[in-house]
């Protein structure tokens, strides 16, 4: 049996959480998009430099190329694209009806509160939302 299977009967949905879980996946893919277009906007001037291998053997040396990699970190070297792809497979779960293990809220749960506090205020706190519905449903499980 893999992870998540067990909440599966006859391929149905056996969990009434289905739809918290289908927004928490959702709410992240939201919110790993908007920070790659926010992130797209205020780092445009770099990105034809990104594309043409500016920052292959980089030293980080001088202000222009430490303002590049710090937009390169922020945006593409980020978490939003595993954010995206850890939305769309808590999607993709509670469309097949499968449970998501609780610990997916909880290290979320850690990551967002402690990032949060960490540079407040951010788009971290977006994150409590589907958080939120993660635990929730872990909760009425």
């Amino acid at each position: 049996m893999s992870i998540g299977t067990e909440g599966l009967v006859n391929g149905a949905v056996a969990s009434p959480n289905r739809k918290l879980v289908l927004w928490a996946g959702r709410g992240l893919v939201g919110i790993g998009a908007l920070h790659l277009v926010y992130g797209t906007v205020v780092a445009r001037s770099h990105l034809a430099g990104w594309i043409g291998g500016a920052l292959h053997g980089a030293s980080g040396e001088g202000m222009d190329e430490l303002e590049s990699q710090r937009d390169f970190w922020a945006l593409l070297g980020s978490l939003a694209v595993p954010l995206i792809v850890v939305g769309l497979l808590l999607s993709r779960m509670a469309s097949t009806g499968q449970e998501v293990p609780r610990a997916v809220g909880w290290i979320l749960a850690v990551w967002v509160l402690v990032s949060a506090w960490v540079l407040f205020p951010s788009g971290f706190l977006l994150g409590i939302v589907p958080v939120a519905l993660l635990l929730l449903a872990g909760w009425r499980r």
